[in-house]
């Protein structure tokens, strides 16, 4: 990112020496490699510290190591006739250290490559002597705008060096741009999951014309499931509990058995299992697999033996029409909540109409 420091440094007419600095993300679970190709220093580089005032006291956070490693890279720049780059990296391999890195990760493909470059001056005083930076104030936020790329594919590899082909993340065949669509009367989120979490707000405070809180409705024999978020309606936005809906008291019986005999207005739960099906048959560590919200149904009519995800004759789910007024309903009608409706669509964007 540039600042004012590093504008007026790229006017100097002594030029400074510009350090590479490279940063291999392989998400939370291996988090964050990072190194420079020593063309200017061996010695490990430590950059990023930064210092702040905490209750009137000055706190020193201290700055990230770079290692030193054998780094070739070119291919960075941009051509004037609009075709994004492919840059090609070379890093030396010494002891097969990369080898190893790249082992059972599918070779880094898809991975994120960030190439950092900043003015030696303002490195942190750590990688001058005497800790002390005699050129200029370290500043991590002075530098050249980073190069953000994905490996698009390992080139070669043997025991000196490996070397990888890097793609613009515009380039990679799941990426779609714009990466969120606006839309102004619909609601992306997944319902009681990210983005909604209906029933997991802790701020969110839901009370029943009885006086029944939600903490107590799911309450079952002394075993309380915490604010699961009370069931309102169904995909259509036919209410559970109105008049002009189903007219229902609703109970909460747990999770569903086929052994029970339901009633009109009993409310069971059905637990999701943490799944991804289109990795069943594939293993990977770096894959984060998403947790799907629990589903809830509601029986409209006496239900023995009958699945709620199948029987829809007997049962309801609590489902989100993914309007503004299904937001509502559960968020102020039902509710407490003083933060808004999280509602995901974007209703400022529809045209005024005269």
């Amino acid at each position: 990112m540039s600042t004012q420091s590093h504008n007026s440094a790229l006017l100097d007419l002594n030029p400074e020496t510009i350090i590479e600095l490279y940063e291999l993300d392989l998400g939370e679970q291996d988090g964050v490699y990072r190194f420079h190709p020593g063309k200017n220093d061996t010695k490990d580089i430590i950059f990023g510290g930064y210092s702040e005032i905490k209750n009137g006291t000055p706190v020193q956070y201290p700055g990230h190591t770079y290692f030193a490693l054998p780094i070739e890279a070119d291919g960075f720049e941009v051509r004037g006739d609009g075709s994004l780059p492919r840059p090609r990296i070379l890093i030396a391999n010494p002891q097969g250290i990369i080898t190893d890195l790249i082992k059972r990760r599918g070779d880094l493909v898809g991975k994120t490559i960030t190439r950092r470059r900043v003015f030696m001056k303002y490195l942190d005083h750590e990688n001058f002597p005497n800790n002390l930076n005699p050129f200029a104030i370290p500043d991590p936020n002075s530098r050249f705008d980073d190069d953000i790329f994905k490996i698009n594919r390992k080139i070669s590899e043997d025991k000196y060096m490996v070397e990888f082909e890097l793609v613009s993340p515009l380039e990679m065949e799941d990426i779609k741009v714009p990466a969120r669509v606006m839309i102004a009367n619909f609601c992306p989120w997944q319902y009681r999951g990210e983005g909604c979490k209906y029933g997991q707000r802790p701020e969110f405070k839901q009370t029943l014309s009885d006086g029944t809180k939600s903490e107590d409705f799911f309450t079952v024999s002394g075993d309380p499931f915490g604010e699961l978020g009370l069931p309102i309606a169904d995909e259509n936005n036919k209410k559970f509990m109105e008049v002009d809906g189903y007219n229902l008291t609703l109970t909460y019986k747990g999770d569903y058995s086929k052994a029970t005999a339901y009633s009109a207005g009993h409310v069971v739960r059905i637990k999701s299992s943490r799944q991804n099906l289109s990795k069943l048959d594939y293993t990977d560590t770096q894959e984060e697999v998403a947790n799907k919200p629990d589903a809830f149904f509601v029986c409209i009519q006496a239900a023995t033996d009958k699945d709620p995800r199948y029987e829809l004759e007997y049962w309801r789910r609590d489902q989100c029409a993914k309007t503004l007024q299904a937001c509502q309903c559960r968020y102020v009608d039902y509710g407490i909540y003083t933060k808004g409706l999280p509602f995901g669509g974007f209703p400022s964007i529809e045209k005024y109409k005269f």
